[in-house]
């Protein structure tokens, strides 16, 4: 008869998500994983696989989780510039934020350290890439059907260039002191779309 597994997977996910995003993929072991999550190696096992398997689903994770961070601003109704700003500023404040040691975003993390050499991961890079470049199209699409949108660039690549500058906010978030140098670059941004 199979034991009832005695703690919170959920929780767990999470625990093992922020700890591989603070330590990265490589830096972390299997005896930090079962430390952080507070379970034996036997149940790490049995419930999520390997150290890989269980790096893999805190990917998914992310990217559910990001979805509630910050893209969900991208669905509201209002004025194109204010909540492009918004957006920017949820992102500034998440890049320099010390409680999180600026840890950046997990997801470029992943694909600086990783994804190169790993297909799966890199898989779930791209994917995680091209659902941002969506999200962004489709608000640049009601934002051009307002007249918000200036006509010099196609929509495509205007998502393409607002994914590209939150990603860009994360790196440089990692290391900048200075919020304006952030705050500088969404302007520039924003002054290329609206």
């Amino acid at each position: 008869m199979a034991r009832h597994k005695e703690f919170d997977q959920e929780k767990a996910l999470e625990s093992a998500l922020d700890l591989f995003w603070t330590k990265g993929y490589e830096r972390t072991s299997i005896q930090d994983l079962c430390t952080e999550l507070g379970i034996h190696r036997g149940s790490l096992y049995d419930t999520f696989g390997d150290k890989y398997a269980l790096f893999v689903a805190c990917l998914d994770r992310f990217q559910h989780n990001s979805q509630e961070k910050y893209y969900s601003i991208l669905t509201e109704e209002g004025a194109t510039k204010e909540l492009l700003e918004r957006f920017f500023g949820k992102v500034i404040d998440s890049s320099m934020n010390n409680d999180t040691k600026r840890r950046g975003c997990f997801m470029t993390n992943a694909a600086m350290e990783v994804a190169a050499t790993d297909p799966v991961v890199s898989g779930r890079v791209e994917a995680y890439a091209i659902h941002v470049e969506s999200l962004f199209y489709q608000f640049l699409l009601r934002a051009q059907k307002n007249g918000d949108v200036k006509g010099k660039h196609n929509l495509r690549e205007l998502a393409r260039f607002l994914a590209n500058t939150k990603q860009g906010l994360h790196v440089m978030g990692k290391t900048a002191h200075d919020r304006s140098v952030l705050e500088d670059v969404c302007k520039v941004a924003l002054s290329v779309v609206v």
